[in-house]
């Protein structure tokens, strides 16, 4: 039997990150009141991006306003213990006032847990493995500044990280990881590859709908997934099969949205079931989540009954089926797998799957949480 979610005694949003949005936006950075009181400054950036003119001319003008500008020089490939750690003792070597990080979810995330650990003190495995330490204050202020259109990073209050050694993904996660200011320019996601385009968003538009279909959803938090998701489904394949400004700029609105939905909702069970195929398979995020997303969506929406017909909306359809379809089929316009096969992963590995992919910090937050056999027959359906 479907069981209808029962209403919320409280509903509230929180969102402490501001926020400045627009093709353009990255060369406002230098004129930001945070900026301009600051002496000392470490900015984290992807290794493309440092040779680019935007990154050389906001280094010199802000040199220019006699900041001492430091470039952190080692390639942030993983969010993983080692570099976080890595980062972490950078930021308390050189004790910045304010860090700007430039990149995608990986580099986000890492310079969001350095931050705060560089002033809470330890190491990330203390928060998380050992749990000997707690975060009890802020980190240094960030400026985040993401060069994709998915993951969100930019506003939320956590951070993804690796170990890839025991085929574990953790999270920091605290309202104190809150960004100081998200800046987000759509011209910087111009270039990026096809691929990495459909993933992120991909991405986005999993973290709308699971924002939206989450037991601790809000009336602020659904306008931002609903919107986020209508605007994924017109935009998302124009962006990567002929990218054009305005997808661009669509897309990373999407994305921006999606994070200010997700970051008061967090996310439930495709993000859940996805973590295991990323640490065992090299599953990309983007491909991870969305993979089951389809499935999902048939058997989480009729338990949301009077709420399902907003989010069929959105999607484009009239019915489940069809919002289902139709995701599907925009994954395919994006050149992702839509089957587990695809991606190389078997009947037999989906008993993994199901043992390290229930976390119920996520997949309880679903609008109808399947039991394990439910979850291996789901995912035996998408093979």
């Amino acid at each position: 039997m479907i069981k209808k979610i029962p209403p919320q005694k409280t509903e509230t949003y929180g969102m402490p990150t501001e926020v400045i949005f627009g093709r353009g936006a990255f060369k406002l950075i230098e004129n930001e009141e945070i900026i301009i009181r600051a002496k000392k400054i470490v900015i984290v950036a992807g290794e493309h991006f440092k040779q680019t003119s935007s990154f050389i001319d906001l280094e010199k003008k802000l040199e220019g306003k006699e900041i001492e500008v430091i470039v952190y020089d080692t390639k942030i490939a993983k969010s993983d213990f080692d570099t976080i750690n890595s980062l972490t003792d950078y930021f308390r070597k050189n004790a910045p006032e304010i860090v700007i990080v430039i990149g995608g979810g990986t580099i986000l995330d890492t310079a969001k847990c350095a931050a705060i650990l560089a002033i809470n003190g330890g190491n990330v495995e203390d928060y998380l493995v050992t749990k000997k330490l707690q975060l009890d204050n802020k980190g240094i202020p960030l400026v985040t500044v993401p060069t994709t259109s998915g993951t969100g990073s930019e506003v939320t209050p956590w951070a993804v990280i690796w170990d890839f050694a025991n085929h574990e993904k953790h999270s920091l996660s605290s309202p104190l990881m809150f960004p100081y200011l998200a800046v987000v320019d759509p011209a910087l996601t111009d270039n990026l590859p096809p691929k990495i385009t459909a993933e992120t968003g991909m991405d986005a538009l999993t973290q709308a709908i699971e924002a939206y279909w989450s037991k601790f959803h809000n009336p602020v938090s659904d306008k931002y997934a609903l919107e986020a998701i209508k605007l994924v489904m017109k935009y998302l394949s124009i962006a990567v099969n002929d990218s054009t400004p305005e997808s661009r700029n669509m897309m990373s609105k999407a994305s921006l949205f999606a994070g200010l939905a997700f970051s008061n909702t967090k996310t439930t069970i495709c993000h859940s079931v996805s973590y295991p195929m990323t640490a065992h398979w090299g599953v990309a995020h983007g491909q991870a989540v969305s993979v089951t997303l389809s499935e999902f969506i048939r058997y989480s929406l009729p338990a949301m009954q009077e709420r399902e017909r907003k989010l069929i909306k959105a999607l484009g359809a009239d019915s489940v089926e069809e919002a289902a379809q139709k995701v599907g089929d925009l994954m395919k316009e994006v050149h992702l797998a839509t089957r587990l096969s695809e991606l190389e992963i078997k009947k037999e590995d989906i008993p993994i799957i199901v043992l390290e992919g229930y976390d119920p910090d996520r997949a309880n937050n679903a609008p109808r949480v399947p039991t394990q056999e439910e979850l291996k027959l789901i995912l035996e359906k998408i093979l």
